[in-house]
């Protein structure tokens, strides 16, 4: 049982990474095609390349003009809570190749996002669509995760529906405080 998880969390970190690898690598490539615009998709989908300044799209929507420290802050933080979110799903035996599915697209575009804050000053956004906005490979990984945990909690709404949001809470801060204090055991 033990190889079967312990392969399973290897196909995991490889898929993450191969899917960061392939995002960043897309964001080497177009950089050098800055300015350029070109359809894919005649008046609705254009290869549009920009960079993305504002860090965020709420920020870049409502003009907040929250900084770049904030949002790799808020990036970590994410990233911190994701994990233990989905440790503490593992160790209630809450297992299915949906909720491992989730983690891969949300990990890779949470890391993606972290990249873009640190090193490319911004996001590197490049598919414009039409009268929206323009988006990058990272924002698809997300949006992937948006719609796999609409997908679950409607399959499994009556379940959900009886979840105890306050008990649940208490049961996953107390889980964090847990593997916190037995780390150095």
């Amino acid at each position: 049982m033990k190889k079967i998880i312990k392969s399973k969390n290897e196909f995991t970190k490889i898929m993450i990474l191969s899917l960061i690898i392939l995002e960043q690598g897309i964001k080497i490539i177009v950089k050098a095609y800055y300015g350029v615009k070109a359809p894919i998709i005649e008046n609705i989908l254009y290869f549009a390349p920009v960079l993305n300044d504002n860090y965020s799209y709420i920020n870049s929507l409502f003009n907040l003009g929250w900084g770049r420290i904030f949002h790799i802050l808020l990036v970590i933080f994410v990233l911190f809570f994701s994990y233990y979110a989905f440790k503490y799903l593992e160790a209630k035996g809450t297992k299915n190749s949906m909720i491992n599915t989730m983690k891969i697209f949300l990990f890779a575009g949470t890391i993606c996002s972290l990249i873009d804050k640190v090193f490319w000053n911004g996001s590197l956004d490049y598919i414009l669509l039409k009268g929206f906005f323009v988006f990058d490979l990272k924002d698809c990984y997300l949006t992937i995760f948006e719609v796999l945990v609409i997908i679950l909690i409607v399959k499994d709404r009556k379940k959900a529906s009886k979840i105890n949001d306050k008990e649940l809470l208490k049961d996953y801060i107390k889980f964090i405080k847990n593997d916190f204090l037995t780390r150095g055991e």
